[in-house]
């Protein structure tokens, strides 16, 4: 494995506030709970651990990296819908905002999705 890809976490919240833990061997999905979302009901289904290949990592980080990089995809604020990546790496941790509208947000979105669900 790449030695730069080891060394980063990626934290993504959805739309809905669920949050994905991304190593390079594992993707821990944290769902909203109805007690703490904002509508009192939604219910991001049941938490996932499961290891994830050297393939997946890639693709996956390469998805976010490319949502990273595009500019014109980034909002200032979070608002309902929206994205967030947070990546940590030693001891810094960097914050990117992605707008609900954003092809990036959905092909991220998807991915994840297909990785939990599989």
């Amino acid at each position: 494995m790449d030695p730069k890809l080891t060394r980063k976490i990626y934290n993504y919240f959805d739309g809905n506030g669920n949050k994905y833990i991304i190593s390079n061997e594992v993707i821990e999905y944290i769902p909203v709970k109805p007690d703490i979302s904002s509508s009192g009901v939604y219910n991001g289904g049941d938490y996932t651990k499961k290891d994830i290949s050297e393939i997946q990592y890639k693709k996956l980080a390469k998805s976010l990296n490319i949502a990273i990089k595009n500019k014109k995809s980034h909002i200032r604020n979070r608002v309902k819908k929206s994205g967030l990546i947070v990546i940590q790496e030693k001891n810094k941790e960097k914050v990117y905002i992605l707008s609900p509208d954003s092809e990036e947000l959905s092909k991220i979105e998807n991915l994840l999705k297909n990785l939990i669900s599989n």
